[in-house]
């Protein structure tokens, strides 16, 4: 067996250095987008919660919404668990549902053919053109 031969890789192949910057370009864009959203997911959650104690939500900020719970949980405020657990859902389900139906609605429309065809009253030519007149 000949060792001093080169091995027959096609030169197209991409390294192992590629794949890895990839995955770590991958888990960036993943780890950004998760991020993203739990700050969204935190404002929107004090938004709503500023709102159901009647207080002005735009004045709720990012950190609205962890006070309350450090408030909640030290006994300062007594009767709010529920506002608390309401208003994160709400924040979840707006920051990461809405953007989640959006993306689901367009690519149920995208290039499919509708289950029944599409409805249409045939031409006089497509009927002769058939033999049924």
């Amino acid at each position: 067996m000949d060792t001093n031969q080169r091995p027959s890789i096609p030169p197209d192949v991409p390294g192992p250095l590629t794949h890895h910057m990839r995955t770590a370009l991958v888990t960036v864009a993943v780890m950004t987008t998760v991020a993203s959203a739990l700050l969204a997911s935190l404002w929107v959650a004090s938004f709503f919660l500023f709102a159901s104690l009647r207080l002005n939500p735009f004045h709720a900020g990012l950190w609205g919404w962890p006070d309350a719970l450090m408030a909640w949980h030290d006994g300062l405020m007594p009767n709010g668990g529920r506002r608390l657990a309401g208003a994160v859902l709400l924040g979840v389900l707006v920051v990461v549902g809405g953007p989640a139906m959006g993306l689901y609605s367009l690519w149920e429309r995208s290039g499919r053919r509708r289950l029944y065809g599409s409805a249409r009253f045939a031409s006089e030519a497509e009927i002769r053109a058939a033999g049924l007149l």
